[in-house]
């Protein structure tokens, strides 16, 4: 800034400083209340210098090293994702050949239970389709009070079924 610019500044300065003194003077009065501020900014010269700073060698090392740190976290985290990842899917496919083969054995021993009911198993059928046969030829609101007292007397049926076989268990540990 030039010594110009600067006079040109401290004469606005002064000049602005006086006439705040003149009103303030005249102003003063109880029914002139008013009062008005005026705030100079003055602009500042600042500059900023730049310098480059290189860094030493031994920053420089110590720079590559925690880049090479940086890569191999980062490497050993891709492969723990990956290595997870593999352990997930032949843990799932583990379980899915068990559950597969648990759900083979039930059913196997599902039909070798009702092979030993034997013939017992047709006349149960029979009894069953007779008696659904039967309610499908009354009215349906017959059938609906017929077939809630089948499936009523059915659980009755499942309860009875439950206590023998509980009785039939307790009764061979006995006799072991």
């Amino acid at each position: 800034m030039s010594s110009d610019d600067e006079s040109t500044i401290r004469s606005q300065k002064k000049t602005i400083k006086e006439s705040i003194s003149d009103t303030t003077a005249a102003e003063s009065s109880p029914s002139n209340f008013r009062e008005e501020k005026v705030v100079v900014a003055t602009p500042a010269n600042t500059e900023y210098k730049r310098y480059e700073v290189k860094p030493s060698p031994e920053e420089e090392s110590l720079s590559a090293r925690a880049r090479d740190v940086g890569q191999s976290l980062r490497d050993l985290v891709t492969y723990m994702g990956h290595k997870a990842k593999a352990i997930t899917e032949q843990k799932t496919t583990d379980l899915k050949a068990q559950a597969t083969q648990t759900a083979d054995l039930d059913i196997k021993k599902d039909a070798r239970d009702i092979q030993n009911l034997g013939s017992n198993i047709d006349n149960i059928i029979n009894v069953f389709e007779d008696i659904m046969t039967d309610i499908r030829k009354e009215r349906y609101g017959e059938q609906q009070r017929l077939l809630v007292g089948y499936k009523k007397l059915l659980e009755e049926q499942i309860n009875v079924i439950d206590a023998r076989l509980k009785m039939a268990k307790r009764l061979r540990l006995i006799s072991v």
